[in-house]
């Protein structure tokens, strides 16, 4: 057998536990995020942020760029009444070790959680790196808005709990890879015994889990 993909287990930046310390209704449509990183390569696969108490109209996730390139979009659905609400992208985008995105969700109403501040320090999860603020330009974002927008303003290094779902390496495949030919064909006679023997797989592979103990 053999592991497609680097592959690893989902991570958030925020744990289930982690709350909000406020509610707040600005009035007015308004988009909030903050920046993160992962120490690894990997597929953000979904998009998930703190709903409070009251809130109302349907909210839209997003993951952008550092500089306000749309990589993927979703609208949350079957939301409960508040807490953590997660929803998953129609395909999973991909991100690099080391490079900043942000991550958003829009409301409509103008409901949102905050706690204020919260950025002094940086917020990590295994990989994942909710960034301090000033680590690369302010952290905690907004930008009031009648559409889902990159938020670019900031204050007092506050949280909105916005948050992503991240998958290390192989983003969240569990399909293993068959093997799909072999060189020489089995049962082949006459063969030279220095003959390189070839197996090719049905997707690339991560080579480090082909050993002499995992694969014959």
């Amino acid at each position: 057998t053999a592991a497609g993909g680097a592959g690893g287990c989902p991570r958030t930046v925020f744990q289930p536990s982690n709350t909000p310390d406020d509610i707040a209704n600005d009035g007015s449509g308004i988009s909030l995020g903050m920046k993160f990183r992962s120490t690894q390569n990997g597929f953000v696969t979904g998009l998930r942020y703190y709903k409070g108490a009251g809130s109302t109209g349907t909210r839209v996730g997003s993951l952008w760029s550092s500089t306000g390139t749309l990589l993927g979009q979703v609208n949350f659905t079957n939301e409960t009444a508040s807490g953590w609400q997660q929803a998953a992208l129609s395909s999973p985008v991909a991100i690099t070790a080391g490079v900043t995105y942000v991550v958003s969700y829009f409301s409509p109403s103008g409901d949102y959680v905050a706690t204020d501040p919260y950025f002094t320090q940086a917020v990590v999860n295994g990989p994942l790196r909710g960034l301090a603020n000033g680590e690369d330009g302010p952290n905690g974002l907004y930008l009031y808005s009648a559409t889902a927008s990159f938020p670019s303003n900031s204050f007092n290094a506050s949280n909105y709990w916005a948050d992503v779902v991240f998958t290390p390496g192989a983003g969240g495949d569990e399909t293993p890879p068959t093997v799909t030919s072999v060189s020489p064909q089995s049962g082949a006679t006459g063969i030279s015994i220095g003959t390189t023997v070839i197996a090719n797989f049905s997707e690339a592979i991560n080579p480090s889990t082909v050993t002499g103990t995992t694969f014959q």
